[in-house]
Formats: C-alpha cells, structure tokens, sequence
C-alpha cells in the first residue's frame, strides 16, 4: 500500500504527518536485518501489482508520484540525491550507504554476468512469443546473439563506474573519453533500459543497490548517445 497508493491514487503513507504512527512502523521493521532482507521496493510492487489482480486504475494526480517511482522524472539520473526526508521511498532507515549500495550492485552484476548479459540482450530482439500477461516479463524471449559483445562492454562500463564511486573518478567512468567507441546509442538504450526496467527488489539485490544500479546504467546510456554525438559532429 506505499507503494500503490501514490503511484495509483496520490496518497502518500510513508513520512505523511497526518499518520505519523506509520512511519514509526515502517522504521522500527527497517530496523531489524530480517525484514529489510525480504523488503521491496516501490517500483517493483506497483509493476507486479497489474498481472496479479488485472489492471489498477489511476487518479490524474498520481502523475507525478507515478513518474517518480518509475524514473521517468530523471529521479534514475546521476548524481542521485542524498535522502534529505523528501525521496518517496526512504532510506534513511535501511542501513546503507551509498557506497555499500553501489559495491552490492557491482557484486550482483559480476556474480551473474554471463547470464544477466544475455538477459540484457534480449532488449534487441524481438519480443518472445506467445505473450504473456505481464507486461515486463517476457520468458519466451531470445538474446539478440550478435549483440553479446557489445552488451558485454557495456554491462562492463556500468561496474567500472559503480566501483569507482561518485565524485571525479565516478564521472570519469562514464565520460565519452573512456567510453568504448562505436557502441551505437539505440543498442545501449534497448539493452541497458531492459535490464534497467527489469531489476526487481529484493529478487535481484536490495533496494539502495537497485536504485544505484538503475542510475548507473543511465548514465551509461547516455554517455554512450553522448560520444556518439560527439563524433558525428567531429566528422561533420
């Protein structure tokens, strides 16, 4: 209800001063190890929501607490804020840094990489058949083979950067001038934004670590548009 609530009908739960009971709640579980180990995050629930007990049905004042969660607000961008008491889904409570986050999200991409790379992938193939009901899973799918190796570079620039941190050395993982040359922007977008969109809390890791990773492979993509632009514009 934290989640859907906002994303579906504008009511906000969590650090609403009319209830502050729940927050208290909410707190004193993100306390204990055993329950932010099994938490979710807002994006996943509201995505897993539809295919359970069919479409939910919004409020045109959700718009902007729906854009927020799912990112199309720039709210994935780097440099991600500090939890100040305004992000909709806290962190405060959970116990991680940003850096633990991004050292989590860096293990969970090298512990898996073949597979996730081949899950990526499939972001450039077509989508698999038959269908299924939920809009964001897609098992009938095949990796584009052909792409692997860029999608390897890729997945490999976005670990770079989440371990060198933030600051001057993170920024320079994901500038044009370190970036692999000849990556064309739409295979960067359709690979990393499947993976980016498919990263599920606490599935896949932890809500801080998905929220670093989800970052991170934003600013791969767009440095990739961005050295692409750069060399059009050089050989023009």
């Amino acid at each position: 209800m934290a989640a859907s609530l906002p994303y579906y009908k504008a009511l906000t739960l969590r650090r609403n001063d009319g209830w502050p009971r729940i927050e208290q709640w909410f707190l004193a579980m993100e306390s204990r190890p055993s329950y932010r180990h099994i938490q979710s995050d807002f994006y996943t629930h509201v995505h897993d929501l539809p295919p359970q007990i069919g479409r939910c049905q919004s409020v045109p004042e959700a718009e902007e607490f729906a854009a927020g969660i799912d990112g199309s607000d720039g709210s994935w961008s780097l440099p991600l804020p500090e939890d100040d008491g305004s992000l909709l889904q806290p962190l405060q409570g959970l116990g991680a840094g940003a850096d633990a986050a991004r050292r989590e999200a860096a293990e969970r991409l090298l512990h898996n990489h073949e597979a996730i790379g081949r899950f990526a992938a499939r972001g450039l193939s077509a989508p698999g058949f038959p269908p299924v009901a939920a809009e964001l899973s897609d098992p009938n799918a095949a990796p584009a083979e052909e792409a692997l190796p860029v999608v390897d570079a890729l997945l490999r620039h976005t670990t770079h950067a989440l371990l060198d941190g933030e600051g001057d050395a993170g920024a320079a993982a994901l500038s044009p001038d370190t970036l692999s040359g000849g990556i064309e922007p739409r295979a960067a977008a359709a690979s990393l934004g499947y993976l980016r969109d498919r990263i599920s809390v606490p599935r896949d890791m932890s809500y801080p670590a998905a929220r670093q990773l989800r970052a991170h492979l934003n600013g791969v993509i767009e440095g990739v548009g961005a050295k692409a632009a750069a060399a059009a514009a050089a050989a023009s």
